[in-house]
């Protein structure tokens, strides 16, 4: 019986993961078909920040990557280069030391970010912080 009720949750969670994939493909494939969404230039130039694109926060030009999340993966003693390959050609390796560039000219910016997304992990996933 415990096998039954294992499958079962399984099956169930499989079913839910499909729907939030279809749900954020629907999403993606909506965002795609619309108009450009004008980008605030910054002084770095493969770093922008886009009105309705991560809340703002300054991504890698046509990536979504953010800021963000290069110095989170720094952080995590990654190498810029093996950030390229973790994104499989998603990234250029100009774009990720641009991105780190970004950060150093604007460290307290990035910084709050990363304290705003730290206390949002908190929030949802108390026993996961760090």
């Amino acid at each position: 019986m415990s096998i039954t009720i294992e499958a079962q949750q399984v099956h169930n969670e499989l079913t839910w993961l499909r729907q939030a994939v279809e749900a954020l493909t629907q999403k993606v494939e909506w965002l795609a078909a619309r108009p450009n969404l004008p980008a605030l230039s910054t002084d770095h130039p493969y770093v922008a920040r886009i009105q309705g694109v991560k809340g703002g926060e300054p991504v890698i030009r046509g990536t979504g990557v953010t800021v963000q999340t290069i110095v989170a993966l720094t952080r995590h003693s990654l190498t810029p280069e093996q950030i390229v390959e973790e994104y499989e050609g998603q990234l250029k390796l100009a774009q990720v030391y641009d991105a780190l560039g970004y950060y150093h000219d604007h460290r307290g910016e990035i910084e709050q970010y990363i304290i705003e997304n730290r206390a949002a992990r908190e929030r949802v996933w108390p026993s996961r912080s760090s």
